[in-house]
């Protein structure tokens, strides 16, 4: 048997197809002068042909074999159509397997995963990694495609949700308004205290949330006392949106119809109408988890109507028309 009948015959069938092509080439190399020039020659041939089929073969068995099995561990695992977490797509349900990529993007917290035969994302903190068959503590069937598909659905961010209850306190500085009013009556100006309780929409694959709430603030000095309880609500939006750790501005409007002015220990009282806005920064720890912390401050600019004036020493009328000033606070919020 010859060069020519013995290739297509350990080549396999795809050769064997274009064996009469292989046999032409192979004329004109015979022509060339040395049998070491001839194999040479054969052999660059058939390599520049095949190359890209062969990388290509190459790559996806290694990437096959570099994939690692992971367990979803959060109720519900969202899952993403890019890199930048802006495209939720669906998710899978808590238990579920799936095969994920083994390079890791943007600084570890998210991993590629075939879904329905198309390239998406996951995030690590809803997964639990199995490297190999063998590894202990996961016996939940292997995933196969019909299951991922099966577990595939849309409408993700449900008012169901990633809720949060946000317990916190602080203190306002009541600004040049309260001071300016405590002074009338010969008093030193403190900051007010205050206490909140607000519930949160917050889901980890959005940037923008949501909450409202209430807030309870008082103070009380020498001659003066003041105390009112305010209706909140809030916007927020994460500037830095990691997995363990969020910066968001925000802002929000404040309500209140019941703000109370008293003078003395009682002899004069004055109640009004309390309405404003506000706006700063915050810093959140374990975000999403369920017990996080977080810590901020804000401008509140409070306004104050149909109060009637309290009479001071020198029996002159004063009133106020404002509190504004900078609002330091700190809390913890909770995940139901």
């Amino acid at each position: 048997m010859n060069l020519l009948e013995f290739i297509p015959k350990i080549a396999g069938p795809q050769w064997a197809l274009s064996f009469f092509h292989y046999k032409d080439v192979l004329a004109q190399i015979s022509h060339s002068k040395g049998l070491k020039s001839r194999a040479k020659q054969l052999i660059i041939y058939l390599m520049n042909q095949k190359l890209i089929t062969i990388l290509l073969s190459f790559l996806i068995t290694f990437s096959i074999s570099a994939a690692r099995v992971a367990t979803i561990t959060s109720p519900k695992a969202v899952v993403f159509s890019d890199q930048n977490l802006s495209t939720p797509i669906g998710y899978i349900s808590y238990g579920k397997k799936v095969k994920v990529g083994d390079v890791e993007k943007k600084d570890g917290t998210i991993l590629p995963v075939i879904i329905s035969g198309r390239v998406a994302y996951i995030q690590t903190k809803d997964i639990l990694i199995k490297r190999t068959a063998d590894d202990p503590g996961i016996t939940t069937p292997k995933i196969t495609e019909h299951d991922v598909e099966m577990t595939f659905k849309t409408d993700q961010d449900k008012l169901s949700e990633n809720n949060f209850v946000s317990i916190g306190a602080g203190a306002l500085n009541g600004g040049a308004g309260w001071q300016d009013y405590s002074e009338s009556f010969n008093d030193q100006s403190s900051s007010l205290l205050n206490v909140s309780i607000h519930m949160e929409h917050r889901a980890p694959q959005n940037r923008l949330s949501w909450g409202f709430g209430i807030s309870y603030y008082t103070v009380t000095q020498e001659f003066l006392a003041l105390k009112t309880l305010t209706l909140d609500a809030s916007l927020y939006y994460a500037l830095v949106h990691f997995r363990y750790i969020t910066i968001e501005g925000f802002g929000g409007l404040n309500f209140s119809g019941d703000i109370k002015i008293s003078q003395g220990q009682g002899e004069q009282i004055s109640k009004g109408v309390l309405y404003g806005y506000n706006f700063g920064a915050l810093a959140r720890i374990m975000p999403y988890s369920k017990i996080g912390f977080y810590a901020g401050a804000s401008i509140k600019s409070l306004y104050i109507n149909d109060m009637e004036p309290l009479l001071n020493d020198a029996n002159q009328e004063v009133n106020i028309s404002s509190l504004s000033g900078m609002n330091l606070f700190a809390g913890l919020s909770y995940k139901f």
